[in-house]
């Protein structure tokens, strides 16, 4: 009996576990940027909490991901490892070179880092498809399913990039699309 009550104080301890108000506020960097879709806004606050809280952030949002996953296994590694880096800050330039290859996949319905018409304004670039949610965007950069390199991850969580211009959009193929710039 002893062993189960404690079995259950410990998981419900764990499944508890949420974001201070202090944490959400820190993160909420890109709060008053007008020209950000809802969608943008919280993609970059779960991106800035995954930066800025990496083994808090690997306890309450991966919780529900696929843990058979090589990639979901060595996320959490990363994460629990990882020296905290700051909230990336909001950068128009790199909105705007957002905006355009958002809004050129869309129409086009294709995906990867090929411009045609775009000019770009970047260092690193992430371009997510098919999740309709910021927290989902971000689940699925980190995990990075199906690219060896981790490109995603590791532009995400550097601490060598400084502000993002980001941008989501409809999509043709996926359905939705989401290009984050980082400078």
């Amino acid at each position: 009996m002893k062993l189960l009550l404690s079995f259950f104080l410990f998981t419900t301890a764990v499944y508890a576990q949420t974001w201070t108000a202090e944490e959400l506020a820190a993160a909420n960097t890109f709060e008053k940027v007008t020209v950000l879709s809802a969608v943008d806004k919280e993609t970059m606050l779960y991106l800035n909490l995954a930066r800025m809280y990496p083994a808090k952030y690997a306890k309450i949002e991966l919780v529900n991901e696929d843990k058979t996953s090589g990639n979901y296994k060595s996320l959490i590694k990363t994460l629990n490892a990882m020296v905290p880096v700051s909230a990336l800050t909001f950068d128009k330039k790199a909105f705007e070179s957002a905006t355009c290859f958002a809004k050129e996949q869309s129409i086009s319905g294709e995906i990867g880092h090929d411009r045609k018409n775009c000019k770009s304004y970047f260092y690193g670039e992430c371009c997510s498809y098919g999740m309709s949610t910021g927290k989902n965007i971000i689940v699925q950069l980190l995990i990075d399913e199906g690219v060896e390199s981790l490109g995603h991850r590791k532009i995400c969580l550097s601490s060598g990039y400084s502000a993002v211009g980001i941008a989501f959009n409809k999509h043709k193929t996926y359905g939705f699309c989401c290009v984050l710039d980082f400078i």
